[in-house]
């Protein structure tokens, strides 16, 4: 708004020098009119000399048309270069809105294909986890039944085995499923000397042991089998959520 009211300054200032430059022109016309008529009627000039005359009052008639011509020539560069400038102005201005509007819409996109991202990863997530769920409750109600079974005495054997070639004859704690306190008699035979406790811990079945002077615990659990699988369910069961 500052550079308008400059340029109308400006303008009003040329308009104002022009028609001044008139006003002197006219007042020398006249002087020069009067000086020149004095001269005729002193001198009695002849037809040459109104003729010199008349060039003469042409020639500052020309001068003043020059000056005015090259004044509003002026002004006229002076209107065209503000226009330039305005239009480059306004064109800025478009390509700023422009690229303005074109990262609004970039973001927008990004941000709705990174919450449609995310709503993806947590429905995979949640159907990865029902899934698991699934499957590990029917693997456990699987390791239940064969707690039941006869295979099972089997099974105890050979962790009751693996523990006596670590205890030796040494003292250890055995730890078993409250639901196996009837199996108490075998693992005193595999382990005469060991304490055996029952551990609420473990609901499925399986013994472990601590062996004190090795300082080491050994967990042949069903339910650390069945617990050790899920790291390799979420790895391998093709339902990975990255």
């Amino acid at each position: 708004m500052n550079d308008n009211h400059n340029d109308s300054k400006f303008l009003t200032a040329i308009y104002q020098n022009a028609e001044e430059r008139k006003e002197q022109l006219k007042q020398d016309l006249k002087e020069n009119n009067k000086t020149g008529k004095q001269k005729m009627k002193a001198s009695l000039l002849s037809v040459s000399d109104n003729t010199k005359e008349s060039k003469f009052f042409d020639a500052i008639n020309q001068d003043a048309q020059e000056h005015m011509a090259q004044i509003s020539r002026e002004i006229e560069a002076y209107k065209n270069e503000k226009i330039e400038q305005a239009t480059e102005q306004g064109l800025n201005d478009a390509y700023e809105l422009i690229r303005a509007d074109v990262t609004k819409r970039t973001a927008a996109i990004v941000n709705g294909v990174a919450k449609k991202q995310l709503e993806l990863k947590n429905s995979l997530y949640a159907e990865r986890e029902s899934i698991r769920e699934e499957v590990f409750h029917r693997a456990e109600e699987r390791l239940g039944s064969f707690a039941a079974s006869d295979e099972y005495i089997g099974f105890l054997n050979a962790s009751l085995d693996k523990i006596a070639q670590f205890a030796g004859d040494g003292k250890c704690t055995v730890y078993i499923a409250p639901t196996d306190e009837d199996k108490r008699s075998l693992i005193e035979a595999k382990l005469p000397g060991a304490e055996i406790k029952a551990d609420n811990h473990i609901l499925i079945g399986g013994v472990k042991a601590h062996i004190p002077a090795g300082g080491i615990m050994l967990d042949d659990t069903l339910d650390t089998r069945l617990s050790d699988q899920y790291a390799w369910f979420n790895e391998n069961s093709g339902l990975k959520v990255v």
